[in-house]
């Protein structure tokens, strides 16, 4: 559902206040996140105060419609990745050259990223989130996919036998990469490998 432009105006300079102190790349992830919070009807930490005063001044209450009448899905959990400026410069340096146009695309080559370089035992949908979202704060051109119900639906896809991929098999809350993922991922790093020269 689309915002009226002045509440999305509204939306903005809170989230822009929230991040004044920071300094760049921070700063830019940073207004994302507390935009897509504050878009999505959820208070960002930092700018709680900000969203309650945007609540109390919005005019009319927002009215259901025939979309909103789903139940909610629950949150998955936060991801525990915190990349450090190096880990950064790995996950750029291994997206680098890959075809990164498609949710189940992006979604495979992340989780292959962190079966590589990260301790995760299993990938999450928060953690397919924040990867790409720090794909995009170091400008790596990658599918500009924001909410995390597509990636989710991702990696659903990636695990389905109907789709006849199965890259991805479900394990505990998240997912890992199947015998056959194993075997795409070695095609597509060839194919990555003869592309570079």
């Amino acid at each position: 559902m689309a915002l009226p432009p002045n509440q999305m105006a509204e939306f903005a300079k809170a989230a822009r206040d929230a991040v004044a102190e920071l300094e760049e790349p921070l700063k830019t992830e940073a207004f994302r996140i507390i935009l897509q919070q504050l878009v999505g009807g959820r208070p960002a930490p930092a700018a709680a105060k900000a969203n309650a005063s945007l609540q109390s001044t919005s005019k009319a209450p927002r009215k259901k419609t025939a979309g909103s009448r789903k139940e909610k899905q629950p949150q998955p959990p936060p991801s525990t990745l915190n990349l450090d400026v190096n880990a950064l410069k790995k996950l750029k340096a291994f997206c680098e050259g890959l075809d990164l146009n498609g949710t189940e695309q992006v979604a495979f080559i992340l989780a292959n990223f962190a079966r590589l370089h990260t301790d995760l035992e299993v990938v999450r949908v928060n953690d397919i989130v924040y990867l790409h979202r720090m794909l995009i704060s170091q400008r790596v051109k990658v599918a500009p996919v924001n909410d995390p119900a597509h990636w989710a639906r991702a990696l659903r896809w990636l695990n389905a036998p109907s789709r006849r991929r199965q890259w991805l098999q479900v394990s505990g809350d998240g997912y890992v990469v199947s015998n056959s993922g194993l075997l795409q991922w070695n095609e597509i790093e060839e194919r990555s490998r003869k592309k570079g020269g």
